[in-house]
């Protein structure tokens, strides 16, 4: 009965809890948060004054060719 409650209806009931429950921050109405990270991060770190970027960059991260032929091999 005991493994009952806490592997089946323990877990039931704290999802349930979690989707009722109200978010502690708002979330940001600007576009590029969509969950309002950056208004939390502000609340912990300080504002920074700066609007998001309205697109996205993808980085540049090809891979890495190094030139290994002047090393020495090893006696």
């Amino acid at each position: 009965m005991v493994a009952a409650l806490i592997f089946i209806v323990l877990p039931v009931v704290l999802i349930v809890v979690a989707w009722r429950m109200k978010p502690l921050v708002p979330r940001d109405g600007r576009p590029g948060d969509a969950v309002g990270g950056s208004l939390v991060a502000g609340g912990m770190f300080g504002p920074h004054g700066l609007e998001p970027d309205p697109v996205s960059v993808r980085e540049e991260t090809g891979p890495v060719h190094f030139d290994l032929s002047d090393v020495k091999a090893r006696e």
